[in-house]
């Protein structure tokens, strides 16, 4: 379905309320600045705007989780979407250890992820059980469920470019949750997915070793738009949402250019 006009406003508020609080901190305090001696020596002028412009772009990554929730439970329903849901996970001990053979696996670089074999291992641990548990405590970002085909899936966003100690613990906590999620929800399938919410390589294809060594293009990893239509179940999805942006980004040009602006102290 298309982004409805309900979704839309909400992630239009959003939007502000991110554009304001950072228009605040600008007037607030407008020397601030990354503290690089070698970029102030060659952008002086400049560079407390551009301090401020790379903080918006970190603070809007980090609220690309919300606009998802509102385009999954404008799309799945709110009964069927999880945000940020942490929880105890009790498994059988030989699971956890089937899991981190998978992951000691990719960090030694042995084979890249295929996905179907991983989830076909983990399931397979979770049929014959040992008879010892062990305990963790997970957050996971999203989790949806698709009511009629009994399918449940759980998901981690990122931005392009993760920290490398970021993504073999996302892989570790998807398989988790997965394996969880197969012995305690009774979904006929489980998926774990790797979401990317934007591909800063576009239009050439995402290609990231630090992720592509833990997670298989061809099964629990969605780049770009093709995360955002999977969660909208539309293929215009992407576009809609960045649509919104855009409309945002005419209207309010002027104002937000006048106050960032401020931040450009040229010196004779």
């Amino acid at each position: 379905m298309v982004i409805s006009k309900k979704a839309e406003e909400q992630i239009y508020k959003l939007i502000d309320v991110i554009i304001n609080v950072y228009i605040s901190r600008a007037t607030a305090n407008s020397t601030q600045n990354s503290g690089n001696p070698f970029v102030m020596a060659l952008l002086e002028d400049f560079e407390p705007l551009m301090h401020r412009i790379h903080g918006l772009k970190t603070s809007l990554g980090g609220e690309m989780e919300k606009i998802a929730e509102i385009i999954a439970i404008d799309s799945w329903g709110e009964e069927n979407v999880e945000r940020k849901t942490r929880r105890s996970i009790n498994l059988p001990s030989n699971v956890f250890q089937t899991i981190d053979a998978i992951i000691n696996e990719l960090n030694n670089s042995k084979k890249l992820s295929n996905y179907v074999n991983e989830i076909e291992r983990v399931l397979n641990s979770c049929k014959s059980p040992s008879r010892n548990f062990e305990e963790v405590t997970y957050e996971i970002d999203l989790e949806l469920f698709d009511k009629r085909n009994e399918h449940r899936y759980f998901l981690e966003m990122k931005g392009p470019d993760p920290n490398t100690t970021e993504v073999p613990g996302a892989k570790r906590r998807l398989l988790v949750e997965l394996a969880w999620g197969f012995l305690n929800k009774e979904s006929k399938k489980v998926d774990a997915i790797f979401a990317i919410y934007y591909n800063n390589q576009f239009p050439k294809p995402y290609k990231n070793p630090k992720v592509l060594y833990y997670f298989d293009p061809d099964g629990g990893l969605l780049v770009h738009d093709i995360f955002w239509n999977f969660l909208g179940k539309d293929e215009k999805t992407f576009k809609e949402l960045v649509k919104i942006f855009e409309e945002y980004g005419r209207k309010n040009k002027k104002r937000i250019w006048t106050e960032f602006s401020k931040l450009i102290k040229i010196k004779s």
